[in-house]
């Protein structure tokens, strides 16, 4: 029954405030809901107010994924690489099952 109720708030929120339905991840709802006849305004750009408090929180986090490297670059620009390429196999092989798990066993125990 709570499943119920928070459907009939949501619908309640969609009537007081049809801007709602532009939010694209209610795409598949707007679709449904004109599939069946609605008329619905235009959808509008939808914006999403974040908080100081979240966005400061959101800075935050971007900056902690961020990496530094040792490694500096000389000049603009990264000389591309002109080695020939490498030999990767014959492409003419059958992978069997076998083979396949053989493989898999020999990568899962050169990831430890």
């Amino acid at each position: 029954m709570a499943k119920l109720d928070q459907l009939k708030q949501f619908i309640e929120q969609c009537k007081a405030d049809p801007s709602i339905l532009s939010d694209p991840t209610l795409s598949f709802f707007r679709d449904y809901l004109e599939s069946l006849g609605a008329d619905l305004p235009p959808s509008t750009s939808y914006v999403v107010e974040e908080s100081d408090e979240e966005m400061d929180a959101q800075k935050e986090d971007d900056d902690r994924d961020l990496v530094e490297f040792d490694v500096e670059l000389e000049g603009e620009t990264v000389e591309p690489d002109n080695d020939p390429p490498q030999n990767m196999g014959d492409p003419t092989v059958e992978v069997s099952e076998e083979k396949r798990d053989a493989s898999l066993l020999e990568y899962g125990g050169s990831l430890y």
